[in-house]
């Protein structure tokens, strides 16, 4: 009798000490962050405004290249010091051309910065929620960096993600 006991006590022990293995999986991260719609949507936004800046300083540009291209035929009839005053008057216009066009550039990039951000935040919301929801204990990201090596393909949930995360995406832009 006390060996039947201490047999089951025994089992019952081995049971308790064994855990239950951790639900994991893991994304690609570098599919995520090319084919999610908020990304996409994003892109194209900047590409609207990177358009629309090139346009405004090469249209700036050029007609400061055309005012050069004039200068530059005339200036072997101006008297030297009026030469000499248009060619400064050039020179400083170049200068805040270049300005403006750094300050620009630099607004803009920042904008899509802090833009990009708020996406990376707010799919790591998402990959909090998810996992919470679907009961995984890890979900690992497998990058080109080498964080995760090997994946069981079995394991990928990659599709499922991108997929729930653009239908929240398109729920929230469909208000």
């Amino acid at each position: 009798m006390k060996k039947i006991i201490l047999i089951l006590l025994g089992i019952s022990l081995l049971t308790a000490c064994q855990q239950k293995e951790a639900k994991t999986a893991f994304v690609k991260t570098e599919t995520i962050f090319k084919e999610y719609k908020g990304i996409k949507a994003q892109e194209a936004v900047f590409k609207q405004k990177q358009e629309a800046f090139s346009k405004k300083f090469d249209s700036i540009v050029k007609r400061w290249q055309a005012e050069v291209k004039d200068f530059q035929q005339k200036v072997q009839k101006m008297p030297p010091k009026q030469a000499q005053k248009k060619d400064q008057e050039l020179y400083q216009k170049q200068q805040i051309i270049q300005q403006m066009q750094q300050q620009e550039s630099a607004k803009l990039t920042a904008e899509m910065q802090k833009q990009t951000d708020s996406i990376i935040k707010k799919v790591y919301e998402f990959f909090d929620k998810y996992g919470k929801k679907n009961g995984y204990k890890y979900i690992y990201g497998k990058n080109n960096t080498g964080a995760l090596m090997y994946g069981d393909a079995k394991n990928d949930i990659t599709d499922a993600v991108l997929k729930e995360l653009d239908a929240a995406y398109e729920a929230a832009h469909k208000k």
